[in-house]
């Protein structure tokens, strides 16, 4: 016996009949979904079901009861008055969900409800599977120009069909939508399928599968479609396009030239499409159209955190100052210790987000601890992307700083050149399951045009990764250094302190380093920080504990580092809200002066 699903079915009726049966069904709906009020009012019907059946199945388990489930809850609410009349269309649908995972031989039995128990509403199902159906020959082929592309082998290998493998009419579908959707993703808008058949031997519990898809020729790029509104504001970004006419079509192309065009921060809203309509000669036009971004973007923000205390941001932008892609950008931020006001200048290079220079200016005010310190800053800065993940910032900053720490009063000017290496990689989302961000910042001065000469370093690296899917693992760890003739009289910003949220948690925000006679923080030559933090889920939605461990030591010379170590285990809480996760933290802090325990609020990424 032999059966062959393919694309097309033939139904014939006779007309005269079938314009009397429409007639008659839509007379029937119509009367059947209005009633009179007793002010004569139409008004529908509603039609509830006081005792609709459940569905109990056994026999089967797993994937074929979930699958046969899955068809009882397209059929419409039975009575169990009304369960007789749906008896053979529930046996129905019941086979037809075993036969779509490739079991052709099942048998299936449906008892109704106990009528003289009020309390008994239960049709069950006993299904008896039988054997699963086998493909025996299996023949998969992609022909035309897309017959070399890795991408329909690994669609074909993951989708499981193949020899010996049961059949599955869900993954058959699916791995066909998914041949097309890639053929048209790489720019084959003609492919069509040649073949599509599944031929079927029950008595032999055999299946024959067989399918084949022409890509026909690939399309290229056409011509970029935009009215003169839209090619104004792409003039500043043009250098982020991936794609040019006559470049072969990707989808891939498409969506990376949105992304870097959203990532401009020139547009408030992009639409880049090709036009399927205007295709011709193996090319498809693209139709681009952008919207300006507000001239002026105003922000402000409140937060809370046991280092700083409450803060206040304010932030006015100006994404898109010319048609060069020039751009302004500034806020100011006020917390307890803390001031400090920001404005950057930025000017693009030869790619409008990996390539550019900018101008920062700051104003940083300080109280903190035993250190006061104001400070202005202006920098010149050039950014070069271009280097495979690496982001390098290359700057000259200049640099005055008048402090106190402690009892050390000083005012020096500094012109500090300087590198900053970064790279991050990141799963996504505001918790990654995986990712790494590290960094180096290397910057010096010398008496001979400035009032001191010192090389600093400072290393980043923070990192998240999963044992399972509902943990998290993150680590930190950060030193610094500094060298030179001026190393142990550096401005106060530039000096290493350890404690808080970010760094060693029991101890408060940057309250450990090396003292003075008095007792007064100076400051440390060195800094050396880590973290190690298990995260575990608790039952509640949204919501992790942790368990973690600080350590880290801040020293003028190595032998005072084993003297000045700290420690702070303890436990946290973590909340994963769409903003951001908010943390609260218990620590104990421990060093050989004192003890501590510390409560720790903070909100944002974990790295």
């Amino acid at each position: 016996m032999t059966a062959a699903w393919k694309n097309r079915n033939f139904i014939s009726f006779k007309t005269g009949k079938l314009f009397s049966l429409l007639g008659s069904l839509l007379l029937t709906l119509f009367l059947s979904s209005c009633a009179s009020d007793k002010e004569g009012s139409i008004k529908p019907l509603v039609s509830e079901v006081k005792d609709p059946v459940v569905f109990k199945i056994e026999g089967v388990d797993g994937h074929l009861s979930d699958n046969i489930q899955a068809y009882m809850n397209t059929l419409p609410k039975i009575s169990k008055k009304r369960s007789m009349m749906f008896r053979r269309e529930v046996r129905d649908e019941a086979s037809k969900a075993l036969t779509a995972l490739g079991y052709y031989n099942s048998k299936v039995e449906v008892k109704l409800p106990d009528f003289k128990n009020e309390q008994d509403r239960t049709m069950l199902i006993s299904v008896d599977a039988g054997k699963p159906m086998f493909i025996r020959n299996c023949s998969i082929n992609i022909v035309g120009e897309g017959a070399y592309f890795s991408s329909f082998d690994r669609l074909i290998k993951d989708s499981g069909i193949k020899t010996y493998a049961i059949i599955n009419h869900s993954s058959y579908d699916k791995l066909k939508s998914d041949l097309l959707t890639n053929a048209r993703v790489l720019g084959f808008f003609d492919a069509r399928y040649l073949s599509s058949v599944i031929m079927v031997y029950p008595e032999e519990n055999a299946a024959d599968v067989f399918l084949t898809l022409d890509t026909g020729r690939r399309y290229k790029f056409g011509d970029l479609i935009a009215d003169e509104k839209t090619r104004k504001l792409l003039h500043p970004s043009e250098s982020v396009l991936t794609f040019k006419s006559g470049d072969y079509y990707t989808q891939k192309a498409l969506t990376q030239t949105q992304t870097a065009l959203m990532q401009t921060g020139f547009y408030k809203s992009i639409d880049l499409s090709p036009d399927l309509d205007k295709k011709q000669d193996y090319t498809v036009p693209v139709n681009l159209d952008l919207e300006r971004q507000s001239y002026n973007l105003m922000r402000t923000g409140v937060g809370f955190s046991t280092d700083e205390g409450p803060r206040i941001l304010l932030c006015w932008d100006k994404p898109l100052l010319n048609d060069y892609g020039h751009s302004f950008s500034s806020y100011a931020r006020l917390s307890m210790v803390k001031q400090d006001a920001q404005a950057i200048y930025k000017i693009p290079h030869r790619n409008t987000n990996l390539n550019y220079f900018y101008i920062k200016l700051a104003q940083i005010y300080t109280d903190l601890n035993d250190t006061e310190s104001r400070t202005s800053h202006a920098s010149f800065h050039y950014v070069d992307n271009f280097h495979k993940k690496w982001r390098r910032d290359y700057y000259l900053a200049l640099e005055y700083e008048d402090y106190e720490q402690s009892k050390e009063r000083d005012y020096p000017l500094n012109l500090m050149p300087g590198i900053l290496l970064s790279r991050r990689e990141s799963s996504g989302g505001i918790d990654p399951h995986t990712g790494y961000s590290l960094s180096f910042d290397l910057t010096g001065a010398s008496e001979c045009i400035t009032d001191q000469s010192f090389v600093r370093l400072v290393t980043t690296l923070k990192g998240i990764f999963s044992p399972q899917d509902d943990t998290r693992v993150v680590y930190r760890l950060q030193g610094g250094a500094i060298a030179g003739p001026d190393s142990r009289h550096m401005p106060a910003s530039l000096r290493f302190f350890a404690g808080g949220d970010q760094s060693v948690r029991g101890f408060g925000y940057l309250d450990e380093s090396p003292r003075d006679k008095s007792g007064g923080l100076i400051g440390g030559r060195y800094m050396a920080t880590g973290t190690l933090e298990y995260q575990f889920p608790i039952g509640i939605d949204s919501s992790r504990m942790a368990v973690f461990a600080d350590v880290g030591t801040v020293f003028n010379d190595a032998y005072e580092s084993k003297n000045n170590m700290l420690y702070g285990p303890g436990i946290g809480y973590r909340y994963l809200s769409k903003y951001g996760i908010f943390k609260i933290d218990l620590a104990a802090g421990f060093s050989d002066r004192d003890k501590n325990v510390k409560l720790h609020f903070s909100f944002g990424p974990e790295f």
